[in-house]
């Protein structure tokens, strides 16, 4: 099974894209708070990373940023017009 950790702090859209993931085999774990990002993703150390760019705590681009420099696989930024 592929792993995620989505970072998104909609807790509308983080439920219904990680129930839409998790239909297709993938085990998804949500993470609201920019602030803890950084920890969930290297204590998951997943398949992949969705990355929402506006985030409380800690934005999205720092969080790239600094985890680049501790893990090495794919991260996938997204963000919204509003």
């Amino acid at each position: 099974m592929n792993t995620i950790v989505f970072v998104e702090d909609d807790a509308e859209v983080g439920s219904l894209i990680a129930a839409y993931l998790a239909k297709h085999d993938m085990q998804v774990t949500v993470e609201p708070r920019g602030d803890q990002a950084e920890e969930t993703i290297l204590r998951e150390n997943p398949d992949l990373v969705l990355l929402d760019i506006m985030l409380p705590g800690k934005d999205g681009m720092t969080i790239c940023r600094d985890l680049r420099a501790k893990w090495s696989g794919p991260i996938v930024l997204l963000t919204s017009p509003r």
